[in-house]
């Protein structure tokens, strides 16, 4: 028994170690939500070209823009297509953006060079990287921003985060979306580059809010844009 007891009381005390370190290391609190916003407008702000990609939940019928994709510059160019809501059906646009002229093409005929004013009124992706109209200016007056978790975003490591949004802003970055005013945007961990945003969108037709996703890449990648021949 003298010999028993000592080994009994080894084995309680490294079945208790094993019990305080089993669940290895702990992650580290997730940063604050407006702080990741402030310092993601600051990087947004400073962006040249980007690929993007938005898409409009069906649900927001009214709205004229089903979806786009596309790459743009800071500069006001851009280049892509845009399916957009014609009568009862959507319809597949080309569109070219330069020098201050929208160049458009249906599914048929040419490009028509056109006021760049039509696009501001439907769909205009220029103004996307646009420091006082754009994505940073949208993160830059976000308020009430709250971390909600650690996410990958295409293999992206990215925290996600909550946020109250400016309409006006909202609705000069994707034309349509009247009275969006939260939405949840997803930042690169490592360069807080925005990588995907989504906002809740009242349907104006009834029924639940739908979501319009808008998802950024290759940001500052070499885009050349020319009016089409």
């Amino acid at each position: 028994m003298s010999l028993l007891a000592p080994l009994l009381g080894v084995c309680a005390l490294l079945l208790a170690l094993t019990a305080c370190g089993g669940g290895g290391p702990s992650e580290p609190p997730l940063p604050a939500g407006q702080d990741l916003l402030a310092k993601s407008a600051s990087t947004m702000a400073a962006v040249q070209t980007a690929a993007i990609d938005v898409q409009v939940d069906p649900a927001l019928s009214t709205l004229p823009v089903r979806s786009a994709t596309g790459k743009l510059t800071a500069s006001g160019d851009a280049i892509g297509t845009a399916t957009l809501n014609q009568g009862s059906s959507p319809v597949e646009f080309n569109f070219v953006i330069t020098k201050g002229t929208l160049y458009l093409k249906g599914p048929t005929g040419r490009f028509q060079r056109l006021p760049l004013a039509l696009a501001a009124s439907i769909y205009d992706p220029t103004a996307l990287l646009n420091p006082d109209r754009g994505i940073a200016a949208l993160l830059r007056t976000a308020t009430n921003g709250t971390t909600q978790a650690r996410e990958d975003v295409n293999g992206v490591p990215a925290y996600r985060v909550h946020a109250n949004l400016d309409p006006a802003l909202v609705s000069a970055v994707v034309p349509g979306l009247a009275g969006a005013n939260s939405g949840t945007v997803w930042l690169d961990q490592a360069g807080s580059r925005l990588l995907k945003a989504q906002v809740e969108v009242p349907n104006p037709a009834g029924g639940a809010p739908a979501p319009v996703t808008l998802t950024l890449s290759d940001l500052n990648a070499p885009v050349t844009v020319a009016p089409p021949s």
